[in-house]
């Protein structure tokens, strides 16, 4: 009986596999690594600029609510218009309104403990608040002469928000009216849903709405991270590795095979 004998193993074709691995590795480390800093050159050079890039209105919209420097003078109007009338209406005819709905809304805030005022606000993601209720009321409330007062927003879908001074409701629960309700009749509850939910100090009770002087919030935060301050990762390095390591992997194992076929084509010849 014939006996195999094994076949030897060159080390040159695996010395070639090893290198090219690890060349295709180190290169898709290093050029993650050059897309990283392309990246973040073109965004410092664009925040630096000050130009405003939009390509589309619905991805790259400005945000309004994050810049500090908003015009006031609509919101001062819409104060000193509910120092008269404690319930605001926008111009715009776009609301589902009832007179004796409305009625029951300035009785009710004439009963509330704490000065309560209803704004009957159109609101668009574009406006300088991003539509933010919220931020819209706070920004009412602000500019209100009440040391403890409530706005309370509403638009033309029967959304609301609540922008508080002096006060926070910190146990209220979450406003919202039926589907079929009129927007006045969703005030109307979002009234009553203020009037009778517990006030607390705002020294004493945290308020995310609020700043540590008890004042309301009239821009959002900006979780934002500085391009200036974006450093490339660890993990991006161990993960621009791992795809060369996959990478140069088959072209190692493909190099070692046609190595491979070459010889034993030449051996034949």
């Amino acid at each position: 009986m014939a006996t195999g004998t094994a076949r030897s193993i060159n080390p040159l074709d695996w010395v070639i596999a090893v290198i090219a691995v690890a060349a295709v590795s180190i290169g898709a480390a290093l050029l993650s690594g050059h897309f990283f800093d392309q990246t973040k050159a073109e965004r410092i050079e664009t925040i630096d600029s000050g130009r405003i890039d939009v390509d589309s209105i619905f991805t790259d919209r400005i945000e309004g609510a994050i810049d500090p420097d908003y015009d006031p003078s609509r919101y001062q109007a819409i104060a000193k218009s509910l120092a008269q009338d404690p319930v605001y209406f926008d111009g715009y005819p776009e609301f589902e309104i009832e007179d004796d709905e409305i009625a029951e809304i300035r009785a009710a805030v004439a009963d509330a403990d704490t000065p309560i005022y209803v704004a009957f606000l159109n609101t668009s993601d574009l406006d300088d608040a991003d539509g933010d209720l919220d931020l819209l009321a706070a920004r009412i409330v602000t500019e209100m002469d009440d040391a403890e007062a409530a706005v309370l927003t509403v638009d033309a879908s029967g959304i609301m928000g609540v922008g508080e001074k002096g006060v926070y409701r910190p146990r209220m629960a979450h406003l919202s009216g039926e589907f079929d309700d009129t927007e006045s009749r969703s005030a109307l509850k979002g009234v009553e849903q203020l009037s009778s939910a517990e006030t607390e100090d705002l020294a004493s009770s945290y308020s995310y709405k609020h700043d540590d002087n008890g004042n309301p919030l009239l821009v959002k935060r900006d979780t934002a991270t500085d391009p200036h301050d974006l450093e490339y990762s660890t993990g991006g390095a161990v993960a621009g590795a791992v795809v060369g390591i996959l990478v140069g992997g088959g072209v190692g194992a493909g190099i070692h095979f046609i190595r491979r076929a070459l010889k034993k084509r030449t051996a034949n010849q």
